[in-house]
Order: C-alpha cells, then sequence, then structure tokens
C-alpha cells in the first residue's frame, strides 16, 4: 500500500514525492516501534500453543487489543506535532505545511493499522495467516483507483490532493482491514467453539490474568519495538537529510525508501514466521527445533531478497521510471536505488534473525546492538557522506549498507550464543 501511494504521488511531481516522505518518515517510526511491540503477543501465544496452554491465548489477544488501542491514539496526537518537528530538523519552509498535513492524515489509520495486525499477529501464531494476506490483498487493489480519483484527480469527481490524498484514502483502507480482520476472527473461533478462549476473554472484565499479560507485554515488547524502531529512525533520519541536500534527493529518497520497504515487507513475513516457529519450539521445550527454526528463517529471508537484489542493481533506471520523473530527479533516484539494493539481502536477514532472538524472548540485547549499529555507526557515516563528501542521496545508502551489514553479523552472534543455553518461556 505504501509503494503504491510512492508511486502514484510521484506522478503528481517531485514536490508532492518529498511532502510525502517528510510527513510519513516520522509517523513511519512510530508505527513500526508499535508493531514491534505488538509482535510480543504473536511470541506469547506461540509459547502458549507450544506448551499446550490454548486457552491462555484469548487472554493474549484481548490485552494486545487493549495496547494497540493506546498506541495507535498517541501516534494520532503526536502527528499534530509535525510541523514543530520539521521545523526544528531545518527542513525547507515551502514543505513543511504540506508535510505537515500528511502526518495528520496518515496518523488517522494509524490505530486502524495497529487493531489490525494484533488481529493478524493472532491469526498467524494459530496457523490462519492466509485470512490477513486475503484481506489486505483486497486493500491493496481498492487502493489503486482511489489514488487515481483522489492523488490524480481522474474522472474529475474531486480536485486532486496529491500526497494527502494518498495517506487518507490508505488510513480509511487500515481501519477497514481492521473491522474484515476483526470479524473473520469472531466468526471464525465462534464456529470452533471457541478453543483459544478468545471470545471469553473479550466478554470478560479486567482479571489478574490480564494484567500479568499485559505487563510481559510490555516488559518484551518495548525493546523489541525500540529495536525496531532504532532501525526505522534512521531511515527517517536519512528522509530529514535528504531535504536538506535537494528537493530532487529528497524525492529520491522517498522512492527509493518505499521499493527497500516493499522488500522488507518480505523479510517482516519470514520474521513473523521465524518467531511464532522458534517460539512453538520453545514452549515444546526442543533446543535443536529452536536453531534449526531460527537458522532456517535467516537463511530464507537472504534467498528471498537475492532476486529483488539483482533488479536493483542491474536496472535502477527501469525501477526509477515507474515515478514518472525526469531530468536530474530521474538520474538521482536511478543512482540511489541501485545504492539502496545492496542492502536487501543482509537487511532482510537482519529482520528474520531479530525475528528468531524474539522467539526465544532475547530483547535487550539486541536493542544494544541495533542502536550500535545503526546510531553510532550508520547515521553519521550516511550523513557525512550526504552532506560532507558530496555523494548525496545515493551517500545515505551506503552508510546504511555498513550499519546493516554490522547489525547482521552482531545478531548472529548473539542467536548463537543464546541458542547454546538453557531457554525458558515467556
Amino acid at each position: 500500500m505504501y509503494v503504491v501511494d510512492t508511486v502514484m504521488t510521484g506522478w503528481a511531481g517531485s514536490g508532492e514525492l518529498g511532502a510525502l516522505g517528510l510527513g510519513v518518515a516520522p509517523q513511519l517510526t512510530f508505527m513500526l516501534i508499535s508493531i514491534g511491540i505488538l509482535q510480543s503477543t504473536a511470541v506469547m501465544t506461540a509459547q502458549a500453543l507450544g506448551a499446550e496452554h490454548p486457552q491462555r491465548t484469548g487472554e493474549i489477544f484481548r490485552s494486545g487489543l487493549f495496547h494497540a488501542a493506546g498506541l495507535g491514539v498517541a501516534g494520532f496526537a503526536l502527528s499534530f506535532a509535525a510541523g514543530w518537528f520539521l521545523q526544528l530538523t531545518g527542513q525547507p519552509a515551502a514543505v513543511i505545511g504540506p508535510a505537515a498535513e500528511v502526518a495528520v492524515a496518515f496518523a488517522i489509520g494509524v490505530p486502524g493499522m495497529l487493531l489490525f495486525v494484533t488481529c493478524n499477529l493472532f491469526l498467524e501464531a494459530t496457523g490462519r495467516p492466509k485470512a490477513g494476506m486475503a484481506i489486505m490483498l483486497l486493500a491493496n487493489v481498492i487502493n489503486i483507483p482511489l489514488n487515481m480519483v483522489f492523488v490524480l484527480g481522474w474522472g474529475g469527481l474531486v480536485e486532486p490532493s496529491g500526497a494527502v490524498g494518498a495517506v487518507a484514502g490508505s488510513s480509511a483502507l487500515r481501519w477497514f482491514a481492521f473491522f474484515a480482520a476483526l470479524a473473520v476472527l469472531l466468526i471464525w473461533d465462534r464456529r470452533l467453539g471457541d478453543p483459544h478462549g478468545l471470545l471469553a476473554a473479550l466478554r470478560g472484565g479486567a482479571s489478574a490474568t490480564g494484567s500479568a499479560i499485559g505487563r510481559t507485554i510490555r516488559r518484551i515488547g518495548l525493546p523489541i519495538g525500540i529495536a525496531q524502531g532504532v532501525e526505522s529512525a534512521a531511515f527517517a533520519s536519512m528522509m530529514l537529510i535528504a531535504g536538506r541536500v535537494s528537493q530532487d534527493a529528497a524525492a529520491a529518497h522517498q522512492a527509493t525508501i518505499a521499493l527497500v520497504s516493499f522488500v522488507y515487507m518480505i523479510a517482516i513475513g519470514v520474521s513473523a514466521a521465524t518467531a511464532i516457529r522458534v517460539g512453538n519450539a520453545v514452549g515444546r521445550k526442543l533446543p535443536d527445533d529452536v536453531r534449526l527454526a531460527g537458522w532456517s528463517g535467516i537463511i530464507l529471508a537472504g534467498l528471498l531478497a537475492t532476486p529483488f537484489t539483482a533488479l536493483f542493481l542491474l536496472r535502477p533506471d527501469l525501477l526509477a521510471g515507474i515515478y514518472r520523473l525526469d531530468g536530474i530527479a530521474l538520474q538521482i533516484t536511478a543512482a540511489t536505488i541501485a545504492a539502496g539494493g545492496m542492502i536487501l539481502i543482509f537487511d532482510a536477514m537482519m529482520g528474520a534473525c531479530l525475528g528468531a532472538l524474539r522467539g526465544v524472548g532475547d530483547v535487550w540485547v539486541p536493542l544494544a546492538l541495533q542502536i550500535a549499529a545503526f546510531w553510532i555507526f550508520a547515521v553519521p557515516l550516511s550523513a557525512a557522506l550526504a552532506l560532507k563528501y558530496g555523494f548525496g542521496a545515493p551517500g545515505l545508502w551506503y552508510g546504511i549498507f555498513c550499519g546493516v551489514t554490522l547489525s547482521i553479523i552482531f545478531l548472529a552472534l548473539r542467536f548463537r550464543t543464546v541458542t547454546s543455553r538453557s531457554i525458558r518461556q515467556l
């Protein structure tokens, strides 16, 4: 959905594309941190199922919904500070207003997205991943004509609204995805006789068990979320640096990050599956299966990213062409996409490795490793390459490549260390 929004906003001009990137960047960071927090519910559900305690998972889901709603409201409230934040970071005055409007329009959909993620994580952890996939495929199909109408003004039904129209339509679809996923989940579990205690948990009130589950979600989920946000915030800071280079550099970086994010979504899917499989093995107390599930996911993520790496490196001009940019903006975008292609394999493996570590409940050390790789090393290097040494937008990705490479080395060594000793269930 984000890729389609970015591509069709690019058709409205590089200025709209830059406003989309600047407006969405802080919101995406917050949303990914929140999703990371909620991923603890999938790990807890997987471990409970592995330990043959299915009735506990309904309480986990209920607590996850409350946390998703609270995080969503917080994200919406923070969006109103977008203009101040962009001004503080030295963005051009002409783009601050449009980017701030984009931030608010995007934030309207954040609560719906987080609630959908909670439902989908429960579906995935209980062995029903295709339901969420079907809902999101439908939402993406609807998103294309919505963008044609609201972004570009096709058919003359409304005035074209560029980036704001793109994210507003997606926000509405994220709410649609939540209600659809919740309906599927409730109908499905009712027909099965409530095997996970989900319906009973939703009907019940607060309980000591629910409070304990909530504390575990926060204890495990917060470092997971921050670790996921560390990388996202690094990418967001790259967008702010690109905005200081030039409008064309900001547009090129936004075009590249949308494509890289699309490939990373595959890694997130493998990461979630890896966390669930590792969590199941932890619940069954089978250390060999823990290691097998973790390394299989890490290798699979890298293999799935390989064809995309070849496309990014060999035909960046083809990918840049889908944004319908021209002149110097097209040239910078093609060069930036080629630079972004360098990170795809290691980035995918890093995401799956984080999933494997989440599955065993190891969260604080990976957070420290992510901070070191991205904020001590990658961000300063990227800023220096782009601003001081004249590499521009591609230089941002050279720095990120170094950070991602360090990250996967650190995390892989950590997973090997953790799985060489006894692992306790959450």
